[in-house]
This record gives C-alpha cells, sequence and structure tokens, in this order.
C-alpha cells in the first residue's frame, strides 16, 4: 500500500478529517520502527510531531546513574512531540518502539507553520491531546508513589471486569508503571491468598470480594 493511501486510511479512521486534507498528506513522512529501536531521544532537539499508526511506544525517562525509568505507553492514534512543540523545548524523553510494527507518521514544525498555522482545530487538537497525555502520566506516577501496588494491580483487575490479559508480565508491568520484580511478588501474594488465578497470559479474579476492598483503598 502506497504512503499517501495509508496516511489517508489513518486520517478517514480517527476522523482527522478536520485537521487534515487530502491535499495535506504529501507533508507527512512514514517510517517503521523495529522493538526495542529508538525513535528519539531526550535532549535531541525535535522538529516533528509524530503520529502513531500502528504498534506502539514507550517513554522513558533516564537518571544520572543510568537507571531508565518508565513514564507512559501510548497507543495509535496518540501522539507525541507535540509537547516539545508548543512548549518550545527539547525533546523531553526517549521514545522506543514497543512492537515491530511500529508505524510512525510524522510532519515538521516548519510546514505546520507554513500550511496549517490558521487551522485552530488543529491547535485546538495539539492542546487536548497533551493536555491527556500529561494527566495520564501524572495519575500513573502518583498511582505507583502513592498507593501499594496490591492496591493498584487490584483495581486493573477490577476496571477490567476481573480478567486482564497480556503479552507478558514484562508488558503489564510497563502498562502498571511498575517494576517486573515487584509485579511478580503481589501476583504470588495473591495466588497464595486464593485471590487471583494466574495463567500464562491472564491473570482471573476467584475472590471479587477481595479484590474489591484491595481496589477501593485507592
Amino acid at each position: 500500500m502506497k504512503s499517501g493511501l495509508i496516511i489517508e486510511n489513518f486520517i478517514d479512521k480517527y476522523k482527522l478529517n478536520n485537521l487534515f486534507s487530502k491535499e495535506n498528506t504529501n507533508l507527512f513522512k512514514l517510517k517503521k520502527y523495529s522493538k526495542g529501536e529508538n525513535i528519539v531521544n531526550a535532549k535531541d532537539e525535535i522538529k516533528n510531531i509524530y503520529f502513531i499508526l500502528s504498534g506502539g511506544i514507550d517513554i522513558y525517562s533516564f537518571l544520572a546513574n543510568g537507571r531508565s525509568i518508565f513514564i507512559n505507553k501510548l497507543s495509535p492514534p496518540e501522539i507525541f512531540g507535540e509537547v516539545e512543540y508548543l512548549g518550545e523545548t527539547s525533546m523531553l524523553f526517549d521514545v522506543t518502539a514497543n512492537s515491530n510494527n511500529t508505524l510512525i507518521m510524522s510532519i515538521s514544525f516548519k510546514d505546520i507553520e507554513a500550511n496549517l498555522s490558521n487551522n485552530y482545530q488543529l491547535w485546538r487538537f495539539l492542546g487536548v491531546a497533551s493536555t491527556k497525555k500529561l494527566l495520564k502520566t501524572n495519575r500513573a506516577i502518583l498511582l505507583k508513589e502513592g498507593f501499594n501496588l496490591k492496591n493498584i494491580l487490584a483495581l486493573h483487575l477490577v476496571k477490567n471486569n476481573h480478567l486482564i490479559t497480556f503479552k507478558s508480565l514484562n508488558e503489564l508491568s510497563k502498562e502498571l508503571n511498575v517494576s517486573y520484580r515487584n509485579l511478580t511478588r503481589i501476583i504470588k501474594f495473591f495466588i497464595d491468598s486464593g485471590i487471583i488465578k494466574k495463567d500464562r497470559k491472564s491473570i482471573l479474579t476467584l475472590d471479587k470480594d477481595a479484590i474489591n476492598e484491595y481496589s477501593t483503598e485507592i
């Protein structure tokens, strides 16, 4: 499938026609990334806004001691680079593809200014998208810092009708913004207590009253 058609299908699918016309598709570039491949790095001078068409990305922050902290996970049709654009700052975090089928569509700041500067709906879209992302990140950090992991896992089970499916525990730990080691420890606690049952790629609540009690502590 040609790049232009892929872009048009994405715009139609997510109802972005009020932001971009068919004539705008030539302003975008497509690039495919493999799992673990860096897309942009912290402190890079960023020149584009990026749209996730397929796959997904992980966002990390690296401390001075070299330790990485998982910040957020984004999937289609979420975007990144808009915070840096609106705030006129360099890239805040490291961004890495988390799937072998990660397809990214980008448009340069220069092309936005030259061709879309009068599109107030685009500016509103960018503002809303950045606000939602920041709120999502802040909530994840508050949950991690302010509550016991037992409560976080319990709330996640309740929100998903007491059944969580995942590709791997490593992926689930990233989604919950906790370490793999702590997640496996809490899962074992719930299993030993007869509260949950774990299969290879799923967790099922056995004692809903107990899980509800843990989740209401948040």
